[in-house]
């Protein structure tokens, strides 16, 4: 097996691991005051969501737009991996359709490289605030009940590879490919194509919650649900798809270093 931990002394090896989780808590701390505060100023000048920045809605015939919907799921619930194939054709064949760019629709230059860097570990940091208890209150309710909670059978895959280039690969698809292609599907898709039918936070909830249940694992399905809404709040409000796959990306990236921390210990 790969030396994933230092080779370090058990008390040395402790004190780093505290020392970095101490580090991790400040900044989750200190995104959270600064995402509040923005927000609070978002929310009181009516610019949250339905701004002039917000992403517009697909209108396209509604039986085309359910067919695709169900298709995807279909395949995400089978575990295809076609369900990657058949979003990046629907998309295209949507925006050709609606006769639209996919920079007109995804808004891909809105942020700056920089801006989009910081945002997204801010964006990251404050969903912590709210994602570490409510996973500790979840875990803690399924065992009071008795429920069995296992982990993601993604997780459970990857706790059995040893070859780096296994490992590798699957941080890269954690990291990079699963944070586009369910962004492109679940908010830059599906959240507009709901407001159709609803209201924007009606799309929100509903939208997040096909992408918690998605996962296929009960224990993780109210954590990730409040994670669909916040990433939906941030395509909405800056009107750019690359912000929630930033967020999507710091939030697979740090779950994998967890594992490689465990896997090392």
């Amino acid at each position: 097996m790969l030396p994933f931990a230092a080779t370090l002394q058990l008390d040395t090896h402790t004190a780093v691991l505290v020392g970095l989780g101490t580090l991790f808590w400040f900044f989750v701390l200190a995104s959270f005051l600064s995402v509040a505060r923005y927000g609070m100023r978002a929310i009181s000048t009516g610019q949250l969501l339905d701004n002039e920045r917000s992403p517009r809605r697909f209108t396209l015939p509604g039986i085309a737009g359910w067919f695709f919907t169900i298709g995807v799921l279909e395949l995400i619930f089978l575990q295809s991996v076609y369900y990657v194939v058949l979003v990046c054709v629907g998309i295209a064949g949507i925006l050709i359709e609606s006769n639209r760019t996919a920079e007109e629709q995804f808004g891909f230059a809105r942020l700056r490289p920089a801006q989009l860097m910081v945002w997204s570990l801010l964006g990251f940091g404050a969903i912590m605030v709210v994602e570490a208890p409510l996973m500790a209150g979840v875990s803690w309710l399924m065992d009071q009940l008795h429920l069995p909670h296992p982990e993601q059978e993604s997780v459970e895959a990857f706790k059995q590879f040893n070859k780096f280039s296994a490992i590798a690969g699957f941080i890269f698809q954690a990291v990079i490919l699963f944070p586009v292609i369910e962004e492109l599907f679940f908010r830059g898709f599906l959240l507009t194509f709901l407001k159709n039918y609803t209201s924007t936070w009606m799309a929100l909830v509903l939208s997040a919650g096909v992408f918690a249940f998605a996962h296929v694992n009960v224990g993780a399905a109210i954590p990730l649900w409040f994670l669909g809404i916040a990433l939906g709040i941030a395509y909405e409000h800056t009107g750019s798809l690359l912000l929630p796959i930033g967020i999507h990306a710091c939030w697979n990236l740090v779950t994998a270093l967890s594992l490689l921390l465990d896997k090392g210990t």
